[in-house]
């Protein structure tokens, strides 16, 4: 069987996932010269930001709301295309996406073919996301001399394909205008994100090894599909497509997601020099740690990424039992059937995508609605959340505990996201005696009186606190050599801070700990899967209602701060959708008590 391997050809072994590379979606900014990435953007000045509570730069709204110039161009409309390896999704929904029939279907009439399960998620959109291509275009503006390094980079995991296919063409990686303005089957390929006949034609060829992972799959050259049915029936996908469908298990594996979902970069240093390796996104070395690894110690129940993400159940909890096409039409039903819906934590840019239709590929806003709703469901289960209130003099105590649920840490992924705890306690007519995590309109931290409490670096880990000022934040911050909070991947040295959770069973000496080893947690004995803080507020009136919230965020304010420093018309753009979507959390849990 004939095969090549592409590995990532940076200075930075690494990728930038979600910002600028790897898999699903998210981080950097703007346009490289301008003019080629951003055609048609013209100088329209930004519509009304009709943002909740008003705000502007001048009043203390974000720096980024209004920002005047030049726009990108929405991405040009899909097209079907085919390249020498691979194709858009339409060849595959001729008999994979259900139609008007009930196959397909789960018993309550839901769509569970993989290509209709698949448009409206984040995979689909990993190469469109308007916060991946600003963030993308801020990296090339950052680093003129090293374009081609961050196009490779940037999007080796975002548009698989199409980097596949670009580098067996001339050896290059597709380009920022390719990506986001051109019209060639290249640049069709490179806009379906990460899709069928990129991940399908993944083989086995050394997954779970470092050398696989930051964007480092191996593709197939003979045409083969694979999924992990026996015997499957060939004959219709070669006449249709000439792809032949062939039975491997790899594809059931979390070493095939952690080609793309485990990132490591080296930052370019001064005199050609790079930095230590940097783990921007591992959370399949989490998982590797965890009770719900593979290998499981015994009495543990192993779970793979597919089964959290991918789960063959339906959403009503029972196994789906399904033909996995629509012809012929005598094809037996099959188990496992996976749901393409990709789930995670990503319902924000899915919201952004369906107000704003051209980001949105094939996907309607109405299926991005319910994909979005899908993703809220699914953070609900990452945690579990328990309060108790008690009284010591006149002080009120509260004692939170958070338990990670998930099998990484929680959060995980690109380190824009991050999670935080919201305590109100309210006299019983409602007055604030206390409120630590609240947040504005614009999803940035205020105190009880709405003033803004987000440091100019981060918040400390807390195990104790008393202050409408402090709140408890999990959240990795990237920071440079000279230890400087910093927003770029490749700018990254280190973690400044790593206090998210632990999954369950971890194992701080396990073989990939220098990419997982938390920071700033050191003097809690109480922090690891689970953790308890302590909240004590004075004078605390007996029946006093505490209210407890648990919520997470996709982007930091602040890393839409640092994309408007030097705006770029990718930027722009996105500033205009944030405007109307801010990135207000979401609620993963809740809990009440009262104060005796």
């Amino acid at each position: 069987m004939s095969r090549f391997s592409l590995r990532p050809r940076t200075l930075a072994s690494g990728s930038l996932r979600n910002a600028c590379a790897r898999g699903a979606t998210l981080a950097l900014a703007a346009v490289l010269a301008a003019a080629a990435a951003c055609r048609g953007g013209g100088s329209d000045a930004p519509p009304p930001a009709d943002a909740p509570d008003g705000g502007d730069a001048a009043t203390g709204g974000p720096r980024w709301l209004g920002v005047e110039g030049e726009r990108l161009a929405p991405p040009p409309p899909h097209q079907q295309a085919k390249t020498a390896h691979f194709t858009t999704h339409d060849a595959c929904a001729q008999c994979h996406l259900s139609k008007d029939t009930a196959t397909l279907r789960d018993p309550k009439g839901r769509d569970i073919s993989p290509v209709g399960r698949w448009k409206p998620t984040m995979m689909a959109l990993a190469a469109r996301d308007p916060y991946y291509v600003a963030a993308f275009a801020d990296e090339l503006e950052a680093r003129p001399g090293l374009r081609s390094t961050v196009e490779r980079t940037c999007a080796r995991c975002h548009a698989p394909e199409a980097s596949v296919e670009i580098d067996l063409e001339s050896g290059r990686a597709p380009s920022f205008a390719l990506m986001t303005a051109e019209v060639s089957p290249n640049a069709h390929i490179a806009r379906e994100g990460v899709a069928c006949t990129g991940c399908h034609q993944i083989t086995s060829e050394g997954l779970g090894t470092f050398p696989s992972f930051t964007g480092g799959f191996s593709i197939g050259t003979s045409r083969l599909v694979y999924g992990p049915h026996d015997a499957p029936l060939t004959d219709p996908m070669r006449l249709i497509v000439d792809f032949t469908p062939f039975k491997s298990v790899h594809v059931l594996e979390s070493s095939l997601c952690a080609t793309c979902h485990t990132v490591v970069t080296r930052a370019p240093l001064a005199g050609g020099k790079q930095g230590p390796e940097f783990p921007e996104q591992v959370p399949y070395l989490e998982w590797r740690a965890s009770a719900f690894r593979a290998e499981a110690p015994v009495g543990a129940k192993a779970t793979t990424c597919q089964q959290c993400h991918m789960p063959s159940v339906d959403e009503d909890g029972q196994e789906i039992r399904s033909p996995l096409a629509t012809t012929p039409p005598d094809l037996k039903a099959r188990s496992p059937h996976a749901r393409h819906a990709f789930l995670g934590p990503n319902a924000y840019m899915l919201g952004v995508a369906a107000a704003n239709d051209a980001w949105g590929a094939t996907a309607t806003p109405e299926e991005l609605g319910a994909q979005a709703a899908l993703q809220r469901a699914f953070l609900r289960s990452s945690a579990e959340l328990r309060v108790n209130a008690s009284r010591e003099g006149d002080a009120g105590v509260v004692r939170v505990k958070i338990t990670n649920a998930t099998g990484h840490k929680l959060p995980t992924g690109y380190p824009s996201r991050r999670m935080w705890v919201h305590v109100k306690v309210a006299r019983a007519d409602g007055a604030a005696l206390f409120e630590s995590g609240r947040s504005d309109a614009f999803g940035r931290l205020v105190d009880r009186t709405g003033a803004l409490v987000e440091p100019a670096t981060f918040f400390p880990h807390f195990d104790v606190i008393d202050d409408d000022a402090k709140v408890q934040v999990y959240e990795a911050v990237p920071v440079n050599a000279d230890g400087k909070v910093v927003h770029r991947p490749l700018d990254a040295i280190t973690f400044g801070k790593d206090n998210r959770l632990l999954p369950q069973g971890f194992d701080k000496r396990h073989e990939w700990a220098a990419y997982t080893t938390p920071k700033g947690v050191d003097d809690d004995p109480s922090w690891g899967s689970e953790d308890e803080i302590t909240y004590r507020v004075a004078r605390a009136e007996p029946g006093a209602r505490v209210e407890v919230r648990l919520v997470f965020q996709t982007i930091r304010p602040s890393d839409f701060e640092a994309l408007a420093q030097k705006p770029t018309p990718a930027a722009r753009r996105l500033f205009d959708m944030v405007s109307r979507t801010p990135p207000t959390p979401e609620v993963i849990a809740e809990a009440t008590a009262t104060i005796p």
